[in-house]
């Protein structure tokens, strides 16, 4: 994708992509637009590591993002992976997750996220570089 080239919205879709919709609890419709490829994907999850580490949160929102994602994730199975943690949930619970995922990008682009649906449960990693390693575990916990 060129520097001047806009990521496509929902319902639209990147050359080699296609939008595909699924229903989600409420019968709202669901977009998602597939990756035009590997190596295409692989080159865009990699700018994690080169983000500052730093949260435009502060006050009041802080506060709120820390206490949303400590419910979200309460009684999850963590487990060190490299450079961060997997926590194994509910799959019930997919939806929320995925929501403060997409927002926590916002505000603090140097955590990686990855969402892996296996049946019942949901398996999210999150990634931080190394000196991300204190904000992860203030936010998602430490390995059981």
């Amino acid at each position: 994708m060129s520097a001047q080239a806009a990521a496509p919205g929902p319902g639209s879709s990147a050359p080699g992509s296609a939008p595909v919709s699924g229903g989600a609890p409420g019968g709202q419709p669901v977009d998602v637009v597939l990756s035009p490829g590997r190596e295409a994907a692989e080159q865009e999850t990699e700018r994690w590591r080169a983000a500052p580490v730093a949260c435009s949160l502060s006050g009041d929102g802080l506060h709120e993002r820390t206490a949303r994602w400590r419910e979200a994730v309460a009684g999850a199975a963590r487990a060190a992976v490299p450079e961060g943690l997997r926590l194994t949930l509910p799959v019930d619970r997919v939806t929320r997750i995925a929501e403060l995922a997409a927002a926590e990008q916002e505000c603090c682009p140097f955590f990686d996220f990855r969402l892996h649906l296996d049946g019942p449960y949901l398996h999210l990693e999150v990634r931080a570089p190394a000196d991300g390693g204190a904000p992860l575990a203030d936010l998602f916990g430490s390995a059981d």
